[in-house]
């Protein structure tokens, strides 16, 4: 059973039946971003390896972007010169210095990379909620797609942060966001109300747990043009590959690729994936 249907489980024994609180857990930098001192990444699942930015503060950039939600806080990491960009959507706990080391590996691939916190993460103002991480990432995609020497905008969301992705691809195959060329996922879950139905064993469709939707499968199935590279680990504990499995079947007729990663758990895929940095720079490259 994941750590999601645990939760439910609990909820429901108690006669408390909403689990949102689980889907979203900020946190704050207690003295802001110290990048030169270092920031505490995720990768090795420890948070206890803090390590001077690679990126230097020449090739960095920061500023905060007003929503109906509260200011969204966003970093921007600029090489130098022309460039491919992608917006990075990241997971559940924490906020964006703890996910720092996975932008500066996507950067290392020659792509400029723009990360930004939800709502009551970080840096970023206002209370978490559906509406508001969605919100978070259209000024966030608006704001990259405006930087100069952006050639192509990709979108890689981890986690919690395939929802936004997902929500972003189908608006701008909509036009009501900017044009994007692909998307990347990693460990991202179908819906909410599979998520809580993996691991709850209990015939309880998800509304009566959570007011929140996040169907990333739905807005896959709307999706004609866009390229998905897909990755999860399949010892992943959190949310289970079955979900990638659910993202594939809703893709129908879509350029996929998708990605399982032996022995890889939630946090640590990119670095037990031997070709994780090919995968990647192969679906920039396309």
């Amino acid at each position: 059973m994941t750590r999601w249907g645990f939760a439910f489980l609990a909820l429901w024994a108690t006669g408390c039946l909403t689990v949102d609180s689980f889907f979203f857990q900020p946190s704050t930098p207690t003295d802001g971003y110290d990048f030169e001192s270092g920031t505490d990444g995720d990768l090795d699942g420890s948070l206890t390896d803090p390590h001077p930015s690679t990126i230097d503060a020449a090739h960095r950039t920061e500023g905060f972007e007003d929503t109906p939600h509260g200011r969204v806080h966003w970093v921007f990491a600029r090489q130098d010169g022309p460039a491919d960009a992608v917006l990075y959507s990241h997971g559940n706990a924490d906020h964006l210095g703890r996910y720092w080391d996975r932008v500066e590996r996507l950067y290392a691939l020659g792509v400029h990379v723009l990360i930004y916190d939800y709502p009551g993460y970080g840096l970023s103002e206002g209370e978490p909620s559906e509406e508001g991480t969605f919100d978070a990432a259209q000024v966030a995609l608006e704001r990259l797609a405006g930087q100069p020497d952006v050639e192509r905008v990709f979108l890689y969301g981890y986690s919690l942060g395939g929802a936004p992705t997902y929500e972003m691809a189908a608006r701008s195959e909509r036009g009501d966001a900017p044009t994007i060329e692909a998307v990347i996922s990693e460990a991202a879950w179908c819906s909410v109300e599979d998520l809580l139905q993996d691991g709850a064993q209990v015939n309880v469709p998800g509304h009566y747990a959570t007011r929140l939707h996040m169907d990333s499968c739905a807005r896959v199935a709307e999706l004609e043009r866009t390229p998905l590279l897909l990755m999860h680990g399949t010892e992943d504990g959190t949310i289970t590959v079955r979900h990638m499995d659910l993202l594939v079947r809703s893709a129908d007729g879509l350029e996929v690729r998708a990605e399982r990663v032996e022995g890889a758990t939630h946090n640590d895929l990119p670095n037990v994936a031997a070709d994780y940095d090919d995968w990647v720079r192969a679906h920039l490259a396309r």
